[in-house]
């Protein structure tokens, strides 16, 4: 199944984009979650790890919002939707971040 340039397999998603960037999520890593070293705050690990990558605009993490959504509804862990819109809102705030230093130079 295609999400935008993301690819949901039995065992992965992956970024098809461009053959220049790689980004692999492996299904039995997909709910695991990171704490940030300044807040503290508990967030998905693979959405973070996304967002800080440069070569991926706000469409492909949005896609990659939607593709990690349905693949965690088949995830035999439990899925947190409450962690979830906590990491999709430090997303933003990377995002508007990004945009902000942009609108700078």
């Amino acid at each position: 199944m295609k999400f935008g340039n993301w690819n949901l397999t039995d065992t992965t998603i992956e970024w098809t984009g461009t053959a220049y960037n790689s980004f692999i999520i492996d299904r039995a890593t997909l709910l695991e979650t990171m704490q940030l070293p300044e807040s503290g705050e508990t967030l998905y690990h693979w959405i973070v790890l996304a967002t800080q990558e440069d070569w991926l605009d706000e469409d492909d993490l949005y896609d990659l919002n939607f593709a990690f959504v349905f693949a965690a509804a088949f995830s035999m862990d439990e899925f947190d939707y409450e962690l979830l819109d906590k990491t999709i809102e430090f997303q933003y705030e990377m995002l508007g971040d990004e945009e902000d230093e942009d609108e700078e130079f």
